[in-house]
């Protein structure tokens, strides 16, 4: 099968591999956007994507 194609790849993973990964990425996350830079981050990310300023479009 090529890698290259256009069909969508699917996984199925463990609810206790993705909860470890979970885990292991949410802390950096975090970190990011309580930082100064990763606020002006997400105040210019909503400028370009203002279908989710109301906050509606996040699930």
């Amino acid at each position: 099968m090529s890698l290259l194609n256009n069909e969508l790849q699917t996984a199925e993973y463990s609810e206790e591999a993705l909860t470890l990964l979970a885990k292991a990425i949410v802390p950096d996350v975090i970190e990011f956007y309580n930082s100064e830079f990763g606020k002006r981050y997400f105040k210019e990310w909503l400028k370009a994507h203002p279908e989710y300023q109301d906050g509606k479009q996040i699930a």
